[in-house]
């Protein structure tokens, strides 16, 4: 199952596993559709991305979805090789992420 980072939830969208707070509090139980309410509520934990059911609107937020897992990690080890020493910073983490999402974004026909 695709895990969507909460900037890119939409209301509709079901959630696969509990969503819990660093204080192990239920914020999400699974198999709930989300509201707008409940994404700002993820939002405001700092939750970073949430794992929803693969759907069409999973796939329009977030191309990654969409490229098959293998691409997926060859690309992911083609963006390691330019950086050097990076394992666990957030910074390299977040651009990693966005990286990947442009090289998918290039890589599927726009409809």
């Amino acid at each position: 199952m695709p895990r969507v980072p909460t900037a890119n939830l939409q209301e509709g969208m079901i959630v696969v596993t509990d969503v819990k707070n660093v204080h192990d509090l239920l914020l999400i139980p699974a198999g709930c559709a989300l509201t707008e309410r409940q994404i700002g509520i993820l939002q405001a934990w700092g939750i970073d991305e949430v794992e929803v059911q693969n759907s069409r609107a999973v796939e329009e937020a977030d191309p990654l979805a969409r490229v098959d897992p293998d691409v997926l990690a060859q690309l992911n080890q083609q963006i390691h090789e330019r950086f050097w020493d990076t394992d666990n910073d957030p910074v390299f983490t977040e651009l990693s992420r966005i990286l990947l999402q442009r090289y998918a974004r290039k890589m599927i026909p726009q409809q």
